[in-house]
């Protein structure tokens, strides 16, 4: 075949591929690129680069960069080339070959922003981040998409910009089409709320991309670590052991502090260990992190001086005064201090941690232990001075009385007596105050301890007493999964009373638990309502806006959910009201005759559509839809006395997707 194929015919099959890649159809390229790549008569590389991007997209990723790297050999100039294995290098946790090779191509593709968005993201793995900032720059100036805003959040990420880097992956989560790119936007975006201390927020949002299998590997560690913080210990293991195989040293990195907040330092040096043995010597991108982590870990072990070494090489790096990435130094500071008794720099230490990060709450109890300690020491130093300056005038006064008076020399030596006594009641005295403060000091402990898990269940018991209040006699019907969900957001509601939890971070939990009873309660319904005879087939057939070949464009991605060949996600709260809105639309008939069928009123579906918009609007994406990110807990508590309680003069909203009547 390869004799029969002339340039022309070479370039229609060339052009054929590029249109299959842009489907992703990577086994359709690969037959169709075979035969030109095989012919060899085209110039240039771009069908060669476009044969290893689907030879990776198969998952053939060693066989696209060995022949990537034989085309290289053939064709030393060839820039499209040279960035393609790049990339291939990035995927394969090689990032200093990977800027070794795409530095060759720099020079030729200094405006291309595909090419500057893969080096930036290289050079931001190897720790160059002056230079990688400059590449992301040049990439959005000439027109860098949101695969350049990502690397741009990543950036921010590492220098300790977590708010700006989640401003960032929202903005691209939520604009973007591309499936790949979302799914990165959303785990970059948990992985800043991991940053900020949210925890429970990170893990949220990572298992969300577990359960829709768009969890890319590579974020299984700071999932690991945001399970563990929350307090699932079963799920960071199992999410280590999924990336156990395939760790890198940063995920190395990330193992060790999950042991660390289970108190297993030595399980820490392990990791820690496998870490600098995956990168030789040097940490490029990490060191920073490393050392304090290793610090940490050394510390724990009570090896205070290997500990010291390690924080103290630390703060030689820039990261040790920046945001968040600081904090953890300058508490593991306070910490050694504390130990070798030096309380001052310890409180010091503390509050800069402080500084750095306001929601690091280890550093702020470790300050105010200190800060007592401190002002215990002031007040016992002070109390023994002036017990020191009394004895010393009395001692000035006898000397007085002895040169005057030699015969006084027997009362002086039991009066010299007197005070050695004096001295040492003073010095029972003062352990006695120590051991005092201890007492009081463990039992307000207690007493705090005790108030909040007195708080833990109120809530516990209000959350339950809340829901079934709200449910009543639909409370079997509720499926476990949503019940679950509902109980979580009203948990987190109840602990919102009387902490300074923000009303935003409460209104997610509520909305995604509108859209899962959405989802189970009406979406699913749907789906299986289709299910009998020739419904389904009625209803995509009747939404159909425009047909290209074998692919279909419907009326509203609503419909798009329901057909099977294409794998759609979920239908989105947006979505949803939509769809409810606009259920009179001849597309949406089978809709509509399936609500109709369930017997729901027409005006609760108006206010349904009404309230589901709302919620999109003001409690999921206020952001995306041109508002302030201020949502209060009046509107707060508004929505959730209509979810829960009374919707439209009957029972709340959930109850009535129920079947309350």
């Amino acid at each position: 075949m390869s004799q029969r194929l002339n340039k022309k015919k070479a370039a229609a099959l060339v052009e054929q591929a590029r249109l299959l890649l842009n489907e992703r159809a990577y086994a359709r390229v690969e037959a169709t690129l075979s035969p030109v790549v095989a012919a060899d008569v085209l110039s240039g590389s771009e069908h060669l680069a476009m044969y290893a991007e689907c030879l990776d997209g198969l998952g053939r990723r060693d066989e696209a960069r060995e022949f990537l790297e034989r085309q290289l050999a053939r064709k030393p100039d060839e820039a499209q080339l040279s960035v393609r294995l790049g990339a291939l290098l990035l995927q394969q946790n090689r990032p200093a070959e990977a800027v070794e090779v795409m530095s060759r191509a720099r020079q030729q593709l200094r405006r291309e922003p595909v090419f500057l968005t893969h080096y930036a993201a290289a050079l931001l793995r190897v720790g160059r981040l002056e230079e990688a900032d400059k590449a992301v720059a040049a990439a959005l100036l000439t027109g860098g998409g949101d695969d350049t805003r990502l690397v741009l959040a990543l950036l921010k990420a590492q220098r300790g910009d977590a708010a700006g880097a989640e401003a960032v992956a929202v903005q691209v989560g939520t604009r973007t089409a591309d499936p790949v790119l979302r799914s990165s936007a959303r785990a970059i975006e948990a992985d800043c709320r991991l940053m900020q201390g949210d925890a429970r927020g990170a893990l949220d949002r990572f298992s969300a991309l577990d359960r829709e299998g768009s969890l890319d590997a590579d974020f299984l560690p700071h999932a690991a670590l945001a399970a563990q913080l929350a307090g699932d210990e079963a799920l960071a293991t199992a999410f280590m052991e999924r990336r156990r195989q395939t760790a890198a040293a940063e995920d190395h990195l990330l193992f060790a502090k999950v042991f660390l907040s289970r108190n297993r330092a030595s399980d820490a040096m392990v990791e820690l260990g496998r870490s600098e043995k995956a990168l030789g010597e040097k940490l490029p991108g990490f060191e920073y992190e490393f050392l304090v982590t290793k610090g940490r870990a050394l510390r724990l072990l009570g090896r205070p001086d290997e500990a010291t070494r390690n924080i103290d090489a630390a703060r030689q790096l820039p990261e040790a005064e920046l945001n968040l990435l600081g904090a953890r130094l300058w508490l593991e500071v306070g910490h050694l201090a504390a130990e070798r008794g030096d309380f001052d720099v310890a409180e010091a230490s503390f509050t800069r941690a402080l500084e750095l990060d306001p929601n690091e709450s280890e550093a702020a109890r470790a300050r105010e232990l200190s800060s007592r300690r401190t002002a215990w020491k002031q007040e016992l130093a002070a109390s023994a001075q002036a017990r020191i300056d009394a004895a010393r005038a009395d001692a000035e006064a006898m000397k007085r009385r002895f040169l005057a008076r030699e015969g006084e020399l027997e009362s002086m030596r039991k009066e010299l007596e007197r005070m050695k006594q004096m001295s040492a009641t003073a010095q029972a005295q003062a352990q006695q105050a120590a051991h005092e403060a201890a007492a009081v000091k463990a039992e307000a402990a207690r007493r705090v301890r005790e108030e909040l898990e007195a708080r833990e269940r109120d809530v516990e018991v209000k959350a339950q007493e809340n829901l079934e209040a709200a449910l009543g006699p639909v409370l079997p019907r509720c499926p476990e999964a949503l019940v679950k969900m509902v109980l979580v957001a009203e948990r987190t509601y109840q602990k919102g009373l009387y902490s300074e939890l923000p009303a935003a971070a409460v209104a997610v939990l509520f909305s995604g638990a509108l859209e899962r009873a959405l989802f189970m309660l009406i979406v699913q319904r749907f789906d299986a309502w289709l299910d009998d005879g020739d419904r389904r087939k009625a209803f995509l057939s009747g939404a159909v806006r425009e047909r290209r070949g074998k692919r279909v464009e419907y009326f509203d991605r609503f419909v798009e959910a329901f057909d099977r060949n294409l794998e759609s996600r979920a239908p989105s709260l947006g979505e949803v009201s939509r769809a409810l809105s606009r259920r009179h639309d001849g597309p949406l008939a089978g809709f509509r005759e399936f609500l109709a069928s369930e017997g729901i009123a027409e005006g609760f579906l108006d206010a349904l559509a009404a309230f589901v918009q709302q919620a999109k609007e003001r409690l999921r994406d206020p952001v995306a839809h041109g508002l302030a990110i201020d949502l209060g807990w009046d509107e707060l508590k508004a929505f959730r006395e209509a979810f829960l309680f009374r919707f439209e003069g009957g029972p709340g909203l959930l109850a009535r997707l129920l079947g309350a009547s």
